[in-house]
């Protein structure tokens, strides 16, 4: 699963990630709500931890814009009080569960499983979907009618990507960007090594899914037996 924090705090922070990390959870960082939001949006996230106490508008407006996006990713907030007024100001901006700072390191992650086990729209049992094709979160397997293939890392990111953002279509500077951190040759290169890699594992798995490329703009995927 790829967590999204967000927090102003630089030692509460890195302290998060190290602990999602031996907990097998990826996680990517922002330390402020304008760089938050953006990568909220980005709608590759599987959960978001999120602090309530950032500079500038604060955690509970960036909950409530991610809420107004039509966002439905389940959010953790952290505050350094839990008190009733507090805990219905978060639930009301749209937040799936609260824990008082600070707080001890099991109880994150037993609520974090718990918030990511709720949204069951879009993940059950660790898997995200498109037509008959499937994506294993914890495993990194591809799957179709039975047959299955294991992805790399890269592949994995990319292939989830895609399939959060469905038929949509996903411009080639957003892809690198998002997945390489820049734009550039040497990216741009990689990415369509990887997308090869990929299409050859679909057609392994007699997927009906492509990944088809619009000359000039991206890349989106495809359900050929419908």
């Amino acid at each position: 699963m790829k967590i999204l924090l967000i927090g102003n705090y630089q030692k509460l922070i890195p302290k998060l990630s190290r602990l999602l990390n031996r907990n097998h959870f990826e996680s990517y960082s922002s330390y402020d709500a304008e760089a938050g939001l953006d990568e909220a949006l980005s709608e590759i996230y599987d959960a978001i931890i999120l602090d309530t106490e950032l500079p500038g508008c604060g955690g509970l407006e960036v909950l409530k814009q991610i809420r107004r996006a039509g966002l439905s990713v389940p959010v953790l907030l952290l505050s350094p009080k839990c008190g009733v007024i507090e805990k219905v100001r978060g639930l009301d901006s749209g937040a799936d569960d609260f824990l008082e700072k600070p707080f001890a390191d099991a109880e994150l992650i037993a609520r974090l499983c718990a918030i990511s086990r709720r949204k069951g729209e879009l993940i059950q049992d660790n898997q995200i979907s498109f037509a008959q094709l499937s994506l294993n979160l914890n495993t990194y397997q591809m799957s179709n009618a039975g047959n299955s293939v294991r992805l790399s890392n890269k592949e994995f990111e990319i292939m989830k990507y895609f399939i959060l953002r469905g038929c949509n279509v996903i411009g080639k500077e957003e892809l690198l960007t998002k997945l390489w951190g820049f734009e550039g040759s040497p990216a741009e290169n990689n990415l369509e090594v990887y997308i090869t890699y990929l299409r050859r594992k679909l057609k392994l798995l007699h997927s009906g899914v492509r990944i088809h490329c619009i000359k000039n703009v991206g890349y989106h995927l495809m359900n050929t037996e419908e």
